[in-house]
Formats: C-alpha cells, structure tokens, sequence
C-alpha cells in the first residue's frame, strides 16, 4: 500500500474518532445556564397565593385535593430553581406550574347557580335556611302508626356527625321526626332540582326524604331497595320514577341529586347521572298550600285520621330513617355539569 495514502487513512481515522467522542461529549453535558428569573418569581407568587388559600368545604375555600396538587407543582418548580436543568425545562416548569394555578382557582368553592338557589338547609347545629330567602325550618315530632292506631312518636330530629366527622352539623330522623318549612310559592316551582347527602339507616318502603303534600305535589323518597324515588305531578300526569342502578347504602353518605318538571327527571349518585326518563309538563302548582316537609310524608297538623277520601288521609306512616345534610333547593334543572361541581365541592377527601 501506498505510504502516503495509508498514513491519510489514519488520520481519517483518528479525526473521526475524535469527532464522535466531541459529539459526545455535548450530549452528555446539556446547557444548564438557562433563565430562572421568571420562575422564580411565579414560583414565589404561587406559593403566596398557596398559603393564603383556606382548606375546607364552605364558600370562599378549597378542597384538600385541590391544595394539596398545587403544593406538589410548586415543590417541582422549586425543585427545578435549585437544580441543574436546561433552559427547555425550566420553561415546561413555568408552564406546568401557570396551568396548575389556573385549574387551582377554579376549584375556589363558590356557590352554584345561586341565582336559582331556593333554599339551602346545612344543618350546621339549626335548621335555618342559609340563603337570604328564610325558609327557615322548625323541628318536629312526627306521627307514626296508622289511621286506626297513631300516635306522636314524641322525638325532634337530633343533630349528629356528618361526613366529614363533624359533631353537630348534620340531622339524624327517626321515630316520625320532622323537618317543617312554611309553604312559599317559591318552594312550588315548575321546574325544580333537589340536592343533598343521605344516609340511610335502614331499608323500607315509605322513607320520605322531602314532600310537597305528597303526590298531589312532589314526594322523593327511598324505596325498599334504596333507590332513588321522585312522583311529580304536572298538568299532563302524574309520574313515578326511580333512580335504578343508582341506589343509596345503609350506613353510608352519598351525595344524591333529582331535577325534574323540565319535561324529565333525572337521577344522580356521587356526581354521576344514572338514569333520566320522561316526564312531561312542569310540577304542578298546588291548589291550597301545605308545607314543605323534610323526612315526613305531611305536615302533622293537617293529617286527617277518619276520611279516606281526604287528600290528608294518614292511611300509614312514611318518614325517614337515617341522616340527612346540605340540603339544596333550585328552581331550575341542574345540568350535568352542575350537579358534578356540588359533588367535588361537598365530598369528603
């Protein structure tokens, strides 16, 4: 082989070799001079806002999962302050993180569709009606037994643990125990939606959550299987429907939402619809008021214990067994949406 020529093979060799082993050696050694300046400063703006917000379910506040996902995205940012990343990173950090505040202010609890807010009982130690309208509530002994043989079953609704283990912010019904709301035409709306928690203590077949005189109103009630269960009169018919597959458990709180008069009614469990029928007309305005009863099947001071034929025959009774809480009332039907931010609003952590 020609000297001169081998002697430029080797070289060629060697200047190849060199340049791999360059190349490299920059791949393994990124660029870590990058701009931190304006995560640092959003990082310090975040946290702020982080540590001013208040955990907890009432209005103005967040829910501890909300919190606590943007404290993990601010940790990452600071994470990525004090170390060593590339300008690329930094950049998806500060992205990361301004999406991260973004979705945190949204989850700020405010109160949904306040402007069809009706009524709102928490049961935070009273029955008071915590909107502006006062449907305040009385509390009640309710009648039990049958036309035959009744009596008063001689206990007010008690206060009891809620689901977040609260002492006293919740209402446990028992022995015909009673909630009483004077009538109002605006507790008789044509288009209406019920939200609130529930949990049962047992399972039967009249267990009365709330009644606007029954059938000749609305009565949504428990069935023996636990299903939801809303009759609604309208001007067309008077309709029966249930929540099946979306049921309540005994001993257990789920959140529970009916909307109905819009032409349907529809059931949601836990923040999901489980099921939506038919209903046509709007809920049917009543003739002589009667007041609203929460955990009864009538007010006791109208029931009529002789005439079959009254529309306040008490043929049996039907009241709720169990405890109940954050009771919304709307004039509107709830979309989906709606139901869904009450739910992640209100549930436990």
């Amino acid at each position: 082989m020609n000297f001169k020529k081998y002697n430029t093979l080797i070289f060629a060799s060697v200047l190849a070799a060199v340049m791999v082993s360059s190349c490299k050696d920059e791949e393994a050694k990124p660029d870590y001079t990058a701009n931190k300046a304006s995560l640092q400063q959003l990082t310090d703006s975040v946290s702020q806002v982080y540590n001013q917000s208040t955990e907890g379910h009432d209005l103005g506040q967040y829910p501890k999962q909300a919190r606590t996902t943007l404290k993990k995205t601010v940790d990452l940012a600071a994470q990525v302050i004090t170390g060593e990343h590339t300008q690329a990173e930094v950049n998806n950090a500060f992205a990361n993180l301004r999406r991260a505040v973004v979705e945190f202010s949204g989850r700020k609890i405010a109160e949904v569709a306040p402007e069809n807010l009706v009524a709102k009982w928490l049961f935070n130690g009273n029955a008071l009606d915590a909107t502006a309208n006062h449907h305040d509530g009385q509390l009640m002994s309710g009648i039990i037994g049958n036309a035959a043989s009744h009596s008063d079953g001689g206990v007010l609704p008690v206060l009891t643990t809620d689901r977040f283990g609260t002492a006293g912010s919740a209402y446990e019904f028992a022995n015909g125990a009673y909630i009483e709301v004077p009538y109002a035409t605006t507790l008789n709306p044509e288009i209406l939606s019920l939200s609130l928690w529930i949990n049962p203590k047992e399972s039967y077949g009249d267990n009365y959550i709330m009644s606007l005189n029954k059938w000749n109103g609305f009565k949504f009630q428990l069935q023996t299987d636990n299903f939801l269960f809303l009759t609604l009169k309208t001007g067309t018919a008077t309709y029966d429907r249930d929540s099946n597959p979306g049921k309540m458990v005994n001993g257990a709180w789920h959140h529970a939402v009916v909307t109905a008069g819009n032409g349907s009614i529809t059931f949601y469990v836990d923040g999901v619809q489980v099921k939506s029928e038919s209903a046509a007309g709007t809920a049917f305005r009543l003739a002589t008021p009667v007041n609203l009863a929460i955990g009864q099947i009538l007010p006791k001071g109208i029931l009529n214990y002789t005439d079959s034929t009254s529309p306040f025959y008490f043929s049996n009774a039907a009241f709720f067994k169990g405890s109940l809480d954050d009771i919304r009332y709307y004039n509107k039907a709830l979309s989906s949406d709606e139901v869904l931010k009450i739910y992640n609003n209100e549930k436990p952590d």
